[in-house]
């Protein structure tokens, strides 16, 4: 994967913008899924969801801090962040693999997917930098990233994937346009 932000940045403070945006959204999208966990009456999935929103916020708050050495954060704006060609950062799960009727392993698998681009990206920032505490940093929060796969992974062992026709609903929504 290759970055289109920061490679060969000199500049500490944007990279943590951007980290903290990613921390950020993965923190929202983290509750979502562990509200719909909850509503599909998964509370175990749903907790552990919660707790890797919470991650996200220790992770965010790691940054704010790591910014307290380097300088304030820069204001970047929604539109400003570049991931990788995307609107949304590398650790959203992407809503457009959902399913009204998804279960818990298909919600791991969106978290995984999510985790594993995080690790990606910061991977990624920390090979094509020219910054030397750019690529620590980037190193160390890839290296979070990946306990997070692996949590994820472990989880899935658990929650192997549904029988076909896990999607078959006899009486499907209706959807007017």
């Amino acid at each position: 994967m290759k970055t289109t932000i920061l490679s060969g940045a000199t500049n500490v403070g944007l990279f943590l913008a951007h980290a903290l945006e990613l921390e950020n959204e993965a923190a929202e999208r983290y509750d979502e899924l562990a509200d719909s966990m909850e509503a599909h009456n998964n509370p175990d999935v749903a907790k552990l969801f919660r707790e890797l929103g919470g991650y996200s916020r220790k992770h965010a708050a790691e940054v704010k801090e790591i910014a307290r050495t380097h300088g304030a954060i820069p204001k970047v704006a929604p539109w400003e962040f570049q991931w990788d060609g995307n609107n949304e950062s590398p650790e959203a799960a992407a809503w457009e693999n959902t399913h009204y009727l998804m279960q818990a392993h298909h919600a791991l698998k969106l978290a995984l997917i999510g985790e594993v681009q995080g690790n990606r990206y910061y991977a990624s920032v920390a090979a094509e930098t020219k910054d030397p505490e750019v690529a620590r940093l980037a190193r160390d929060f890839a290296e979070e990233e990946a306990g997070h796969v692996a949590i994820i992974k472990t989880w899935l062992e658990r929650y192997p994937l549904p029988k076909e026709g896990w999607d078959d609903d006899p009486d499907p929504p209706n959807i007017s346009d």
